[in-house]
């Protein structure tokens, strides 16, 4: 853990791994591992600095000419300790009608959003209306490689479900008891090598 991790509190990002395989918030939270860093990951990260600055230049929505925003953070850091969360939102616009926040992912569009992408932005979502106090009506994912947007109104079962994934990670954290995998996404998983899907 780095010295600016709130202390107690899990980063949003564990939800993302959580949907993508449990076990992996095992290596994380109960052993200290961290994935290993790809060339794909490291472009990632660089092609996020060049889209938070035009996410600072911007006055609609995620470059959207639909909507205008009134105001636009970008790269905010919010944590919760009701929530027992943490993460760094990509973009979070406020409008007429509230604020959407808005996740990239530097990879190709799937077909829908992956679950884990879902609750994660959803968990940003969370995180914004509670440091803000103003409401996030929906959720942008930004498929950067394909630059596909899917646009998903916000409701209290995502909300829910949030909480549960939350109290999942913290159950496998506290428990120390590594959970059953997922043996369909070994081969795309950055920790399959200390994993060997045992």
């Amino acid at each position: 853990m780095s010295e600016d991790e709130p202390v107690g509190l899990i980063p949003a990002t564990w939800i993302k791994q959580y949907y993508f395989c449990p076990r992996i918030i095992y290596y994380l939270g109960v052993l200290g591992y961290s994935e290993r860093l790809t060339e794909s990951m490291i472009e990632g990260k660089e092609y996020h600095l060049s889209e938070e600055q035009r996410a600072k230049r911007r006055k609609s929505v995620a470059g959207e000419k639909r909507e205008p925003a009134k105001r636009v953070w970008s790269k905010l850091s919010l944590a919760s300790e009701k929530l027992g969360l943490y993460g760094v939102v990509d973009e979070i616009y406020e409008t007429e009608n509230g604020l959407i926040i808005v996740e990239n992912k530097f990879m190709k569009a799937p077909k829908k959003p992956y679950p884990g992408h879902i609750y994660q932005t959803a968990a940003y979502a969370m995180l914004a209306e509670e440091k803000l106090g103003k409401i996030v009506r929906k959720i942008v994912i930004k498929y950067l490689r394909s630059d596909k947007v899917f646009e998903i109104p916000l409701t209290e079962d995502m909300k829910k479900h949030v909480q549960w994934a939350i109290s999942r990670i913290k159950s496998i954290i506290e428990r120390e008891k590594l959970p059953r995998g997922n043996d369909k996404k070994c081969k795309n998983c950055g920790f399959i090598r200390i994993c060997g899907g045992a």
